[in-house]
């Protein structure tokens, strides 16, 4: 059966409904007329409109419509489910072009032979280098050249070598890369348990700047306890020629906050505080 015979039919139907249903025809239409009336949205203040609203919707929309193409083949469902709701990752674009070309020592504190802090079956090396791998990624992203001082369980000078030479090893880095600023993480301890919170500290007579401003934005990421920013005259700052910062992101010997360090989920809002922190520096 060809498709102009389907369509006579779907006419001699439509006249059928007519007479029976009080729907009045003012003027005389073709064929096409036709079809374009029955497609054309109708409104309930018309004679019998709700009548026919319901029998167009069945056999042209949902049984002839999509054989014969009427509608494009096209159908709307009747509700649009809801997208999950999902929660969204920093942003890094928004960065804008402040990271491009910069370049960026980030130094996961401790490693290998030297654990660091370890309490409450945490180990400070393993959340200095997972936060330092997730901060990488978003520094890079945002098109920042990153030099990691070790991106595996290891040390960075070769072991055996004295604590002093293993400090230098990281700052050399800087001078050999040519990098802009120097980020070390860390993860604090103390003798009082009930201790909690980040910190950032800086060069002792420098600028505190870099450390201020990702002391904020981590604070802002974490929610954790503010401990301040301050100077201090560890190695890895004094002996650096670059605007620095090192980070403690909690205490391992506060059980609670303990559990946090050792989850990615907290592990990923330092990260992302450092890297907001970072780029505020770089746009100021």
């Amino acid at each position: 059966m060809n498709k102009q015979k389907i369509l006579l039919y779907i006419l001699l139907v439509v006249v059928a409904f007519g007479a029976l249903a009080p729907v009045q025809i003012s003027y005389a239409a073709s064929a096409n007329n036709i079809l374009s009336a029955i497609t054309a949205p109708t409104t309930t203040n018309q004679p019998g409109g709700g009548i026919l609203n319901v029998l167009f919707d069945l056999v042209f929309k949902k049984l002839l419509g999509p054989i014969l193409n009427i509608f494009d083949g096209k159908s709307t469902p009747a509700s649009v489910p809801s997208k999950p709701v999902t929660i969204t990752k920093v942003d890094t674009t928004s960065a804008g072009t402040s990271l491009l070309g910069k370049v960026i020592v980030v130094d996961p504190g401790h490693g290998g032979s030297n654990p660091g802090a370890v309490a409450n079956n945490t180990k400070e090396a393993d959340n200095n280098l997972a936060v330092g791998l997730k901060l990488k990624t978003r520094l890079e992203q945002a098109g920042a050249k990153v030099i990691m001082s070790r991106d595996t369980d290891r040390t960075v000078a070769p072991e055996g070598k004295s604590l002093g030479e293993e400090l230098q090893a990281r700052v050399d880095l800087v001078e050999a890369n040519n990098a802009n600023i120097f980020v070390s993480i860390h993860s604090n301890s103390s003798p009082d348990t009930a201790i909690a919170g980040a910190m950032t500290f800086y060069p002792q007579g420098t600028s505190s700047r870099l450390a201020e401003d990702v002391g904020k934005a981590l604070i802002n990421s974490t929610q954790a306890v503010n401990k301040g920013t301050s100077p201090a005259n560890f190695y890895v700052l004094r002996k650096n020629t670059v605007p620095s910062t090192l980070i403690e992101m909690g205490f391992v010997s506060n059980a609670e906050e303990a559990a946090k360090l050792a989850t990615d989920a907290y592990r990923e809002k330092i990260a992302d505080g450092i890297f907001a922190g970072i780029v505020q520096y770089f746009k100021d």
